[in-house]
């Protein structure tokens, strides 16, 4: 075995959406990392969608680019085309969404981590963690090097023991054309004893756009005037650019038999496939069974990028044989005569259970060890981003010696989703939702900003050159909340912020003023939980008065806060009344002590 002489504080294992924001944020606060994946060539590959953001994903697309991360900046570079979600609703659930030139995504996100500073690229396979005393020490790539490190951060999508199935036909993979992480699948399942399951997810095929009728088509042009994804990103700049349409249509009573008559022959329904596939977004034989009396289910094409022909048909998501696949085509109104370019598919692949982790995403059952995207059990590439970034920034703060960084619920739909994922585990793909996040009244993507980047500027995500504007910006929203008709000035020193930007803000936010201030005072009370940490030696589990559900709970999650304890499924208000009384107890016992 060869061993590498450099040692590396944290190590990503992983280099897709998850693993790039992992990579750049530990490398951006100083630790020594280095990103293994199995090809450079595929590095932050849009594998499903060729869109960015979304309902409640577009949200969370705003909370990484205010941390700090870089998704937001690598899609407003690749934006082909803009469309602001749910403007037919209130503000707080508006949520941007930027169709992107998938290899221009993929190659600028490639170079921000070449340019960045700590940061090391190689291309190789992981196949084993190693651990020493219980606690992870490096690995083991398929190229038998060794590869020292204080920490690992895994993030390692669809590929762990994956499978892709088309019709009956199965082959192993991570992604078509890639081979599948078998050696690191049994490594976690083997050696290291996680608690391992199985999911399921798929893609539509892909067609070429030269045999289609456009004049059959709904059109749907880019947002004019469009709305940037990221804060940094000069929105008028990003306006002389060209931008491209998407096109809507629908599935016919033709499409609804084909898929009846052979249903049989899809994986979904062959018996082959064993994991549980996302609800919220099925197969389009899977809507056929769900949802039989609707006989028509909208289809958009979305153009894969600048320079291609090819189109991704979004909501035809498929397993069926590949003949199956080419009637379907041909039975929707102008895509008569169009041709497959790619094969829809669906792949099942291993995933660790979420509850296993603790809120800053470190296993609990080997120290050390972080997990970021899809092997947390979610879906989305913006899923996936959210916690790369914070798997990476509490990798990074771990081997520094500081306490983890964790967002609460009233925070970040970041926040949502791993406090959801920790506390509740998951029985489908993790998707978010606006309607996970009881403060979404205070989430909106116009202040995602004004939230987080604080958090980045302190940890030094962002840095120094945007503190003086960011606080410019911050002083002169207040100041406008205060007095909205105040006479002021746009300041170019305030840049990337602007008035045009602090005046939308301050316009939603004296919308919502009442409902804002109320959700802020459930927010505090909620933070005050949060601040309570359960101390060290004491075991909530075994306080006497509990309900025995909750006594379960508590010793399978090992809350780290009285907040997360009560936000445990079957755990009652007595219960945390009850810890509450317990902590303040063990604490005056354990002060006395110190004193004598």
């Amino acid at each position: 075995m060869f061993v590498c002489e450099e040692k590396y504080d944290v190590i990503v294992i992983g280099g897709g959406h998850a693993g790039c924001e992992a990579a750049l944020a530990s490398a951006k606060l100083g630790a020594k990392t280095l990103l293994l994946t199995q090809s450079l060539d595929t590095i932050a590959q849009m594998s499903c969608n060729p869109s960015i953001g979304g309902i409640a994903k577009g949200q969370i697309v705003r909370e990484i680019d205010a941390l700090g991360g870089a998704m937001g900046r690598v899609t407003d570079h690749a934006a082909l085309h803009y469309h602001m979600l749910n403007t037919g609703k209130g503000p707080a659930v508006h949520s941007p969404r930027v169709q992107c030139d998938k290899k221009v995504y993929q190659f600028t996100f490639k170079h921000f981590l070449e340019l960045q500073p700590n940061l090391e690229i190689m291309q190789d396979e992981a196949v084993k963690i190693a651990t020493t005393d219980g606690r992870v020490s490096g690995v083991v790539t398929l190229r038998n090097t060794f590869y020292h490190a204080k920490a690992v951060v895994l993030t390692t999508g669809t590929f762990l023991a994956g499978t892709i199935h088309i019709g009956t036909d199965m082959f192993r993979g991570g992604r078509y054309n890639d081979m599948p992480s078998d050696g690191l699948a049994k490594n976690l399942r083997e050696d290291l004893g996680l608690h391992i399951l199985r999911f399921k997810t798929g893609t539509p095929m892909r067609i070429n756009a030269r045999g289609l009728d456009y004049s059959k088509f709904r059109l749907q042009p880019s947002d004019d005037p469009l709305q940037p994804i990221s804060h940094f990103t000069d929105v008028n700049e990003q306006k002389k650019r060209k931008f491209l349409s998407c096109y809507i249509t629908r599935t016919t009573l033709a499409t609804d038999k084909i898929l009846r008559e052979n249903a049989h022959r899809s994986a979904m329904y062959s018996g082959n496939i064993h994991g549980l596939g996302p609800r919220y977004c099925p197969s389009v034989e899977d809507k056929i069974k769900k949802f039989p009396d609707v006989t028509s289910h909208p289809l958009f094409l979305e153009p894969e990028g600048f320079n291609t022909e090819e189109y991704y048909i979004q909501g035809f998501s498929t397993s069926m044989p590949e003949e199956v696949q080419r009637a379907l085509i041909k039975s929707v109104p102008g895509m008569e005569r169009a041709t497959i370019t790619r094969p829809g598919y669906a792949i099942e692949y291993d995933f660790s259970d979420p509850m296993d982790l603790f809120p800053h995403l470190e296993s609990k059952l080997i120290p050390g060890l972080f997990m970021g995207g899809q092997i947390n059990g979610t879906t989305g590439y913006e899923e996936a981003g959210g916690q790369g970034l914070m798997a990476g920034i509490n990798a990074a703060l771990q081997t520094q010696g500081k306490d983890p960084f964790v967002l609460r619920r009233d925070e970040a739909y970041i926040g949502v989703l791993i406090d959801d994922l920790v506390n509740k585990g998951v029985n489908e793909p993790y998707r978010m939702f606006t309607s996970r996040a009881e403060y979404r009244i205070l989430l909106r993507n116009d202040n995602a900003d004004l939230r987080l980047t604080p958090h980045a500027l302190r940890l030094g995500m962002l840095g120094e050159e945007y503190k003086k504007p960011f606080e410019a910006y911050q002083t002169l929203t207040q100041k406008l909340i205060e007095n909205p008709h105040a006479d002021v000035q746009d300041d170019p020193d305030m840049f990337p912020w602007t008035l045009e930007k602090a005046r939308t803000h301050v316009d939603i936010h004296n919308k919502y003023a009442g409902y804002y201030e109320r959700n802020k005072k459930d927010a505090e009370k909620l933070a005050e939980a949060d601040n309570i940490k359960i101390p060290e030696g004491f075991d909530p589990s075994s306080v006497r008065g509990i309900l025995f559900e909750t006594s379960q709970k508590l010793r399978e999650i090992k809350p780290q806060t009285l907040g997360q304890a009560g936000r445990i499924p079957g755990v009652t208000p007595a219960d945390i009344q009850l810890l509450a009384v317990h902590i303040e107890r063990f604490r005056r016992i354990q002060r006395a002590k110190q004193a004598d």
